[in-house]
């Protein structure tokens, strides 16, 4: 059990007092203190200057791109590598016809529910516009994601 830390906590609700506590509103005007929040658009084309200035209005965590780059690379060499006629046939039969080609490597994406409010939500959707993973997990969002 929890217990609820307040001056009230014999006449309240517990889950009023959680609700409170975490539901707090603003002071702030978000209108006119905070920029809107959104991520680059692959479909518009590369232009590297406008990628990393985009970042600027991007949840981003620059000390882990590095790791990210690297782990990308690897994939897309794995996918690259050449599939046994053996292993082509067995993957064939359990797939339906029409779905996307073959590949020597199957890429899971997985991500926080946060990185879809944080702006990164158009890098995501381009991976998976053009079939640059193959299955996509993802976490159902915190309560301070639908407020």
């Amino acid at each position: 059990r929890i217990k609820i830390l307040c001056s009230n906590v014999h006449t309240m609700n517990p889950t009023q007092a959680a609700r409170d506590a975490v539901l707090v509103p603003t002071t702030v005007d978000l209108a006119k203190d905070s920029s809107v929040v959104r991520g680059y658009d692959f479909n518009e084309g590369i232009d590297h200057h406008a990628l990393l200035e985009s970042f600027a209005h991007t949840g981003f965590q620059a000390s882990n791109f590095g790791k990210a780059v690297v782990e990308i690379k690897r994939m897309i060499e794995a996918k690259k590598q050449p599939m046994s006629d053996e292993k082509k046939a067995t993957l064939a039969q359990i797939r339906d016809k029409g779905e996307r080609p073959i590949d020597s490597c199957t890429i899971f994406f997985g991500y926080t529910s946060n990185l879809i409010s944080c702006g990164t939500r158009e890098i995501i959707r381009f991976l998976a516009e053009h079939n640059m993973v193959d299955c996509i997990v993802t976490t159902a969002g915190g309560i301070e994601e639908d407020f």
